[in-house]
């Protein structure tokens, strides 16, 4: 079987990555031998719809699975449209998630786990720098609630909207 795991580096050794339409590769992995393809991610450096390029080209890869840390809402439908069932991964290696997928062990995906632009600089999933200071997260954190809140909030209009048509 022919899987893709969205990855931040070339090799089955490198981490699973945290967003999947800004992935840096893509390893197109056979579960039979575990022989892998590194795929340069043409979408990483779209200003916008990185998510629906991405997945578009992994179509194009003919995997029959997608494994993700993340996978937003445009990318889960784009694969979804094309028969490609999506796992969520747990941090760790590609070579770890796809040998967890084999046992069975990975949760498939019903809808997307991710926000509209998750992958985007300073919103949804990211990866603080391992020497930033309690106070630089802190500040992060709270930039990313204020975000969220806003995102929320306007979720809730667009529901009482359509609740009063």
């Amino acid at each position: 079987m022919k899987v893709i795991v969205s990855s931040t580096g070339p090799e089955m050794g490198s981490e699973v990555s945290q967003v999947f339409g800004r992935a840096e590769y893509y390893l197109l992995v056979d579960t039979e031998d575990m022989s892998a393809q590194a795929l340069k991610n043409p979408a990483t450096g779209q200003s916008s719809g990185a998510g629906i390029r991405a997945a578009q080209f992994v179509l194009e890869q003919k995997p029959e699975a997608l494994i993700s840390s993340n996978v937003g809402p445009n990318a889960f439908e784009v694969l979804s449209a094309g028969a490609v069932e999506c796992y969520s991964a747990p941090p760790g290696s590609v070579k770890s998630a796809v040998e967890a997928f084999e046992k069975g062990a990975l949760r498939s995906l019903s809808s997307a786990n991710a926000g509209s632009h998750s992958g985007m600089s300073g919103g949804g999933v990211s990866e603080r720098p391992a020497d930033s200071s309690a106070e630089e997260q802190l500040e992060m954190l709270a930039k990313r609630l204020r975000e969220l809140r806003g995102q929320v909030a306007d979720i809730v209009d667009q529901i009482d909207q359509l609740t009063r048509e």
